[in-house]
């Protein structure tokens, strides 16, 4: 079981994780090559993004002296569940607002939070929609007492500055010998840290797996500059182009059967929402001509493969 308390031990670990060489036919024909980051080797319980974007925000937890975590997700949320597994890990209380009503049957995901002593409290859809409202956390500190909140999907600053170690780290693992960092992209926390903690010579290439980006780029803009880089030089970019129909939505056909290919070419695993459409766009832009011959492309494994438990069988 993985235990870290510095942020330098948080670089040690990053440091540490595999890069892999993928290869696949597309890519080799057009001269491209492929790297892979295994951030979803880190830890069984606290795999991915979620490892990085959640170290801070414990952090700040610690120094404010508060030993409950609230935060906000869905019944298959990697982060209610990785939030669970460093509560218990950690010693946190921690309190999940999750969105509808409570199931006759809670998914895996719910299961294994609770088991690990989240309380889950549901939430109307309507409800819901109002999650960062100062009106809605100040109702839900009135009923659960005082906690440190956390924004769904770690989507604040000190998950931004988890994922800058992570970037940091790449930078030296590799010492530069790359052409992009390439990203799954929902909330644009991952993709603003790793912009920020990259040379800022090299593009932070983000692919949207929201269905409309909405005002996206505004906030990974913020988070951005927020950790110190400037915006009029910014190295990050976002596509979002290979959604597939949007956010938790049913795979097209020729999704699934990129997918179920892709594992049995490299033997990686992706997970349903973010990563199988990251590896999508990525080959689909080299289909396209959009990377030069001899590029040399870094793809972030974002771990969340406990999700896959809630998409069916390939």
């Amino acid at each position: 079981m993985l235990l870290i308390d510095s942020a330098d031990d948080l670089l040690g670990v990053a440091l540490r994780v595999p890069v892999q060489r993928v290869e696949l036919d597309v890519l080799a024909g057009a001269g491209i090559e492929l790297l892979v980051r295994r951030d979803d080797l880190i830890d069984p319980q606290l795999s991915g993004n979620k490892f990085y974007k959640l170290f801070f925000n414990l952090q700040a937890a610690r120094e404010q002296g508060l030993n409950c975590l609230l935060s906000f997700g869905g019944a298959y949320s990697n982060h209610l569940h990785a939030l669970a597994a460093a509560g218990n890990r950690y010693g946190f209380k921690t309190l999940g607002v999750v969105r509808g009503e409570r199931p006759a049957q809670l998914s895996a995901t719910l299961a294994d939070a609770e088991a690990w002593g989240m309380q889950l409290v549901f939430l109307s859809r309507t409800d819901y929609r109002d999650k960062n409202s100062a009106e809605l956390i100040a109702d839900l500190r009135l009923v659960y007492g005082d906690f440190y909140f956390i924004p769904e999907g770690g989507a604040n600053l000190a998950g931004a500055q988890g994922m800058q170690v992570a970037g940091r780290a790449l930078e030296q693992q590799l010492k530069g010998d790359y052409t992009a960092i390439c990203a799954a992209c929902g909330t644009g926390t991952s993709l603003a840290g790793l912009a920020a903690g990259i040379d800022v010579a090299k593009p932070a290439i983000g692919f949207s797996v929201l269905k409309g980006a909405g005002d996206l780029g505004e906030v990974i803009a913020a988070n951005y500059r927020e950790l110190g880089a400037s915006n009029e030089a910014a190295n990050w970019r976002l596509i979002s182009g290979f959604h597939a129909g949007g956010y938790g939505k049913k795979h097209p056909d020729y999704l699934s059967i990129f997918w179920r290919d892709f594992e049995r070419q490299t033997g990686i695993a992706l997970d349903p929402v973010y990563t199988v459409k990251l590896f999508w766009g990525i080959v689909s832009l080299a289909r396209q001509g959009y990377w030069s011959r001899g590029s040399r492309i870094v793809a972030i494994h974002s771990g969340g493969l406990q999700g896959r438990r809630g998409f069916g069988s390939l």
